[in-house]
């Protein structure tokens, strides 16, 4: 096994990093929150606690806010980004640009942290009026960071009309439907996240259904716990509104009694491949299931720090919903340099390493790298192997052909299997001379056990055969 930051003696003290660096990642962390509105008193402890939940091994600034209940971009989104820049650095969060149509409520919106993910487009869809859509949803197309193309995904974000009569129930369904729409167009093998606040009371209500229905864009609810989660104390630790029984001006109180805001993915999310979604990663923040159920405040629990659950009342009055998603892998390639002559008859082997240095802080949290080697020209031969994330990497040796005179060159291919693996396709040409007897040279060479000037070599022979 290669270890970085390890170099053993022999030509592998000479091994150089083949590519340049690739972005800081670690796991993708997406919030779904409405906020109702611009920062309010406490805003800042909430995004603190979402940050440093550790809750699968590691913790880090969220990666993609879908936010709901926002006036404008400009004001209200903008407020959070301020809020977020001020605590993670200036230019660490960026916004969404485009507003949506409303009929009342806000609209929802975006942040995106610009260290991990570049937003690629936006969109705005539905037909908003007093019979169909209460707002517009929004479709955002982003991709990781030091990833190609392969590694784009959506984030739907959304909010359902509210209320309980059959025709918001309809008005519900007219949204799914568009959004399924939209979706199914993207076609097979889309990664997409929908996230929002549905107001929707029970799993059996046809907008769920629709979202969950057969498709190109079939949705999957990732904690499946379908049921009427309504003032349901079975489904307590999922509930995220309302988090006080009685909030402050403008905020909905009642206590802790809906699953109104959730994640759904798409199927191409939750294979273990590439990008994809982390089992058991999905959480309610501040909300462990220990709160006094139903219609109480959430700061009846222990599902967070006492001063945590007091800035979740007054935030908003909606709980967020973090989800975690492991990164596709990252492939690299260390290379020991080669000779410029071999002698005729000599053995040789080439020392290859390969790790997936995917930027993780556990191992869950990128796919594996699956990869081959093969060589061309006058040289034959191959290699595959598979490295998880934080593994160390793998050391291969090639034997070189030193059975007659000449020149030999050939190429090192290295590619990856792996989905949306960045750096998956590497090219080292190479090239040595096979000679009768060594060619003299300065300098140092190895012999396996350290690095001695060439002026020794002869003397620490004798010591060794005496």
């Amino acid at each position: 096994m290669f270890l970085r930051g390890y170099l053993p003696v022999g030509a592998l003290a000479f091994l150089l990093c083949w590519l340049g660096c690739i972005p800081a990642l670690a796991q993708l962390r997406v919030v779904s929150y409405n906020t109702t509105g611009g920062p309010r008193a406490g805003l800042d402890t909430v995004l603190a606690a979402i940050s440093s939940d550790a809750a699968n091994g590691f913790a880090k600034p969220p990666d993609v806010f879908a936010l709901q209940e926002q006036s404008a971009s400009a004001s209200t989104t903008q407020g959070i980004v301020d809020l977020l820049n001020g605590m993670f650095g200036a230019g660490t969060y960026a916004r969404a640009t485009l507003d949506g149509a409303t009929s009342g409520a806000g609209r929802p919106g975006l942040i995106y942290n610009t260290t991990t993910v570049q937003l690629i487009d936006q969109i705005a869809f539905g037909t908003v009026n007093t019979s169909a859509q209460a707002r517009q949803t929004m479709r955002y197309q982003l991709q990781l960071v030091g990833y190609d193309s392969a590694a784009e995904f959506y984030v739907y974000s959304n909010h359902y009309k509210a209320s309980t009569g059959s025709s918001d129930q309809a008005r519900r369904n007219l949204e799914a439907t568009a959004l399924r729409s939209n979706l199914d167009g993207l076609g097979e093998g889309t990664h997409a996240i929908l996230a929002g606040d549905y107001n929707i009371r029970s799993s059996s209500e046809a907008s769920y259904q629709t979202l969950l229905a057969a498709g190109p864009g079939q949705a999957f609810d990732p904690i499946d716990q379908p049921g009427s989660w309504h003032d349901n104390a079975s489904f307590k630790s999922i509930h995220t509104q309302a988090p006080s029984d009685n909030p402050g001006s403008g905020l909905v109180g009642g206590g802790v009694d809906d699953r109104f805001d959730f994640q759904l993915v798409t199927g191409e999310l939750l294979d273990s491949e590439g990008l994809s979604y982390i089992p058991g990663s999905y959480r309610v923040l501040g909300n462990n299931g220990t709160h006094q159920c139903c219609s109480h405040s959430i700061t009846t629990g222990t599902g967070a720090a006492p001063n945590v659950l007091a800035a979740l009342t007054t935030a908003s009055d909606h709980l967020p919903v973090i989800a975690d998603y492991q990164l596709p892998a990252v492939m690299d390639v260390f290379a020991a340099t080669l000779p410029a002559t071999l002698s005729l008859g000599q053995s040789f082997d080439w020392e290859i390493a390969v790790e997936n240095v995917a930027d993780v802080f556990a191992e869950i949290g990128a796919d594996e790298l699956d990869y081959m080697a093969t060589l061309s020209g006058d040289l034959t031969g191959s290699f595959v192997g598979i490295d998880e994330p934080l593994n160390g990497g793998n050391l291969h040796l090639l034997s070189l052909d030193t059975s007659s005179l000449g020149v030999r060159s050939g190429l090192l291919t290295i590619e990856s299997s792996s989905q949306a693996v960045a750096n998956g396709f590497i090219q080292l040409p190479f090239s040595y001379t096979v000679v009768s007897v060594p060619e003299p040279s300065l300098g140092v060479f190895s012999i396996g056990i350290a690095l001695i000037p060439i002026g020794t070599r002869k003397r620490r022979d004798n010591l060794a055969l005496s």
